[in-house]
Formats: structure tokens, C-alpha cells, sequence
């Protein structure tokens, strides 16, 4: 259970949410497995009792305020080599398109597999019961530290008359025990979507890491809304080029110094406030004198086009206290971070965007900076407490925005 309160000037709002999961593995002799997951809401406020200041999508006529997130069953051999999956659930390979469907997966562990889905695509803000969405994808391992997928998916839009096809492919190369690489390329009606390029080096010791990207995005036109959902509140975007490199270097066990430069580059010269060339500069030093202590300091330095330019400092101390509580104190630039109540594990960096493994949604930028607290105490193995208030001070407001969340998990 999370309960979440923001203020700014004289607006404020509250809102209690509860996020559920269960599962069940190697039942019917080894065969079957389950997994649900789900998240409620309650607005303590009501939608009309403050202004439009922390209104949201979520605030329209007509929301899902209770959600399923995922239901299904497995069936499956032994093995692992066939499996089929039936009811709510993610389709990874497919931007995690969540459908109410089957999915079918054959020797994906081999030299060579796939899989088919087909269904019935899933929406808390909106009817989609005439819509439908399936795919298919090939997955194979051709030589030795090579993983290659292809992967269509379409999604029928009833209401609007339109489909979206889109074509994805997922290369992934070990070339040494110290280098891997992973390439991506999505084609969306026959008009270029994205492409990315990541390659990290780990030096043999342990004690260096290299990371570095390029990422192209295009001016693709998505007809339906599982590929623009916010395409008209926030305009179109202008074809860009992300590029990033980061390095972390560790002088004992105790300190590592990590320097960081990202660069996005907008093909248009006219450029708004979303489409604006900038230049991110840091560097990060990190102290852990005990494993009981770790603490970081970063001096950043942006260079927005358009005359603007920042330079500061953020970081954060953390105290851990075995493995029953732990506080941290810090500072960082966030401007926006909202959650999409998922449950799904996994990271997405398409340039000041970032998705992260906890279902949160974060976008850096310069313009806010952000004080925080944060505590966690676990109980018992089976109950943990959080606590976190923020002060958020952004670029232009005329007051500052307070945050308070205090969360209870509970483990049966």
C-alpha cells in the first residue's frame, strides 16, 4: 500500500494505491504455471477538490481506477523447450504490448524458435473491444555469443479504422568475455521508427566499466494509439540523434570516479522546447568507507541550445543498519517521474528518458532540482516499511512542490 501526497502554492493532492502479485510454479506435475498482479487506487481528494495542477490522464471520465495488470496460466513441458500462455499478460519482444490472448512459444533455448501471439489489446482509459493485435517472431543463435530476433507486430485500431505494423530486430553479440554489443532497429509502416547501437566493455579485474550508445530517432507516423498515445499533447517530434558515453573506474575497493557525456542532436531548426539540442556533462564520485555507508557526488553541466546552460552539484549519503533499516539524503536533477503501475523488470534509455526496472517512468533535465529523504525498514522478512519526502524546486515556479510517500509490503 502506497499513499502519495504533492503540494504546490495552495494546490495539493492525495491518492492510496495498493499493488498485489501472486504466483504459483510446477503444478500439475511439473507443467503448469500461474502469475497475477494487480493495482488499486482511491483519490482521497476527489478529482474536483483541487485545480489542474496535479491532474492527470488518470483524472478523466471513464478511467479504470482498479487494474488487472496480469492473469495468466502456462502450459508447458518439462523442459521449457513449448510453452503456452493464456490470459492477461506482456508481450515482451513487442514493446510489452499487453493483451488478453494466447502466446505460443517454441525452442526459443535452441539454435533456432519463436513464437505467435493473438488478442485482444488492453486500455484503462478507453474502449477497445473491437480492436485486435498479434504477431510473430523468430529468435535463433546462428554462432557462438550470438543472439538474433525478428519480430512483426500489428495492432488493429476498430475506432479509428487503422492499423499499425511494425517490424523489429534485436542483435545481440558477445564478441569476448570483456565486450558485448546489442544492436535494435524498428521499422513502423514502412517508415523508419528507431535504431540503437550499445556497446560495453568490463575490464578482467573488475575494476573498469565502459559503456557507450548512438541512437537514432525518426519522424514516424503511428496510427493507432498503442504507438502515440500522447501524440497530440505533445506535438510532433522531430527527428533526433541521442549519443552517450559513460565510463567507471574504481581505485580501490572503497572509491570509483565515473565521467558521463550525452549529446542529443534535433535534425529541425526550429526547435521547441521538446525538440532542443543539449549537451550533458558529469562527473560522479562515489565513497563506500564500509559496506554499511555508501555515499556519491556529482558536479553536472548542461548546455541547452537556445542560451541556456546549468551548472550544479547532487548526490546522495545512504546508511544501512545490517539488513533491518537504511536512510539517504541527497539531491538530484528529476523533472518529472510518473509511475506506469507495472510489474515488469526491465530498462529503457531512448536519450533524457529513462524506464526503469520498477515500472517508473524518469525524465532529466536541468530545469528542476530535487531534495529528498528517503527511509526503508524491514520489519520482519516478511514486512517492509518506506518513507520518502521530496522538495522539488523547478526552474521558473513560484513555489516550491512538496512530495510525501509512505509505503506497507506485506509477503505471505
Amino acid at each position: 500500500m502506497d499513499y502519495d501526497y504533492r503540494a504546490e502554492g495552495t494546490s495539493k493532492d492525495q491518492d492510496l494505491y495498493g499493488f498485489w502479485y501472486g504466483s504459483a510454479r510446477d503444478l500439475a506435475n511439473g507443467q503448469f504455471d500461474f502469475y497475477a498482479s494487480g493495482r488499486d487506487h482511491a483519490d482521497l481528494d476527489g478529482s474536483s477538490s483541487f485545480d489542474g495542477t496535479f491532474r492527470s490522464v488518470d483524472d478523466a471520465k471513464g478511467v479504470t481506477e482498479d487494474r488487472l495488470l496480469q492473469a495468466y496460466g502456462d502450459v508447458h513441458d518439462r523442459d521449457g523447450r513449448m510453452r503456452l500462455r493464456l490470459g492477461r499478460q506482456y508481450i515482451d519482444v513487442a514493446d510489452y504490448l499487453q493483451i488478453d490472448g494466447g502466446q505460443v512459444t517454441l525452442f526459443e533455448n535452441g539454435p533456432l524458435g519463436g513464437r505467435f501471439y493473438f488478442g485482444q489489446p488492453v486500455s484503462y482509459y478507453t474502449s477497445v473491444s473491437g480492436d485486435l493485435a498479434g504477431g510473430l517472431s523468430l529468435a535463433g543463435r546462428p554462432w557462438t555469443g550470438n543472439q538474433t530476433r525478428f519480430t512483426y507486430s500489428e495492432f488493429c485500431d476498430d475506432s479509428e479504422g487503422q492499423a499499425d505494423q511494425n517490424y523489429f530486430i534485436d542483435f545481440q553479440q558477445e564478441l569476448s568475455e570483456t565486450l558485448r554489443t546489442r544492436a535494435q532497429m524498428s521499422i513502423l509502416n514502412d517508415e523508419f521508427r528507431m535504431a540503437q547501437l550499445d556497446s560495453s566493455w568490463f575490464a578482467p579485474d573488475g575494476n573498469t566499466d565502459l559503456h557507450v550508445g548512438v541512437s537514432r530517432w525518426g519522424q514516424f507516423d503511428a496510427k493507432t494509439r498503442a504507438y502515440s498515445p500522447l501524440y497530440n499533447q505533445l506535438g510532433t517530434q522531430q527527428p533526433y540523434t541521442y549519443l552517450y558515453t559513460r565510463l567507471a573506474y574504481a581505485f580501490n575497493p572503497r572509491w570509483m570516479l565515473s565521467p558521463g557525456v550525452s549529446y542529443r542532436l534535433a535534425d529541425s531548426s526550429d526547435q521547441n522546447f521538446n525538440n532542443r539540442n543539449y549537451g550533458d556533462y558529469d562527473l560522479t564520485l562515489t565513497y563506500e568507507p564500509v559496506k554499511a555507508v555508501s555515499s556519491s557526488l556529482s558536479v553536472q553541466y548542461w548546455d541547452v541550445d537556445g542560451g541556456d546552460s546549468f551548472l550544479g552539484l547532487s548526490g546522495e549519503v545512504r546508511y544501512r543498519y545490517r539488513r533491518l533499516w537504511e536512510v539517504s539524503i541527497g539531491s538530484a536533477y528529476v523533472d518529472y517521474t510518473y509511475q506506469s503501475y507495472s510489474d515488469l523488470s526491465y530498462s529503457i534509455n531512448g536519450g533524457s528518458t529513462v524506464l526503469h526496472a520498477d515500472g517508473s517512468v524518469t525524465e532529466e533535465t536541468p530545469y528542476t532540482l530535487t531534495y529528498f529523504l528517503r527511509t526503508k525498514w524491514n520489519v520482519t522478512r516478511r514486512l517492509v516499511l518506506r518513507l520518502q519526502g521530496d522538495i522539488e524546486d523547478r526552474k521558473g515556479a513560484e513555489d516550491l512542490a512538496f512530495r510525501g510517500r509512505g509505503s506497507v509490503e506485506v509477503r505471505f
